[in-house]
């Protein structure tokens, strides 16, 4: 089994938010976690308007960017190529989602395509709405 997991569930794994038990379990447990690449990107950006909203000290801050490094070492993580934005149009007229959210769910199904049996993970339910139409198993883990 992969999880995947979308950026509103992996920042759980760094930020306490309601579902960041679940999501270190899995960290915890050692499970196959994989990520769209822009997830990266998304989650340095929610810890610094953390920072900035002062929820967390400047060496919180840091210590949280390096987890993120070392932890993106070891997940499975699918880079965003050509062939996943190309599947957005058709996405996007079937499902109702936002562009990165797009991105997200489709690394996602490239994934299963690959042969990966796939559980995806997100706070959005309109993402987790999708994901299941998709074909999908979708976890709602917390909210946002």
């Amino acid at each position: 089994m992969t999880y995947f997991l979308d950026s509103s569930a992996l920042v759980k794994r760094y930020l306490p938010e309601p579902g960041t038990d679940l999501v270190r379990g899995l960290f915890c447990r050692r499970r196959r976690i994989a990520v769209s690449r822009i997830a990266y990107a998304e989650l340095v950006a929610a810890v610094a308007r953390a920072w900035r909203k002062k929820l967390l000290e400047e060496a919180a801050r840091d210590t949280i960017f390096t987890a993120i490094d070392a932890d993106f070492r070891g997940l499975d993580v699918t880079e965003v190529r050509r062939a996943i934005i190309d599947r957005i149009p058709t996405l996007v007229l079937r499902q109702p989602l936002r562009a990165y959210d797009a991105v997200q769910l489709a690394s996602a199904l490239t994934l299963k395509e690959r042969g990966a049996t796939v559980e995806f993970w997100g706070a959005d339910d309109r993402l987790i709405i999708a994901a299941r139409g998709e074909g999908l198993r979708a976890i709602l883990v917390g909210s946002i």
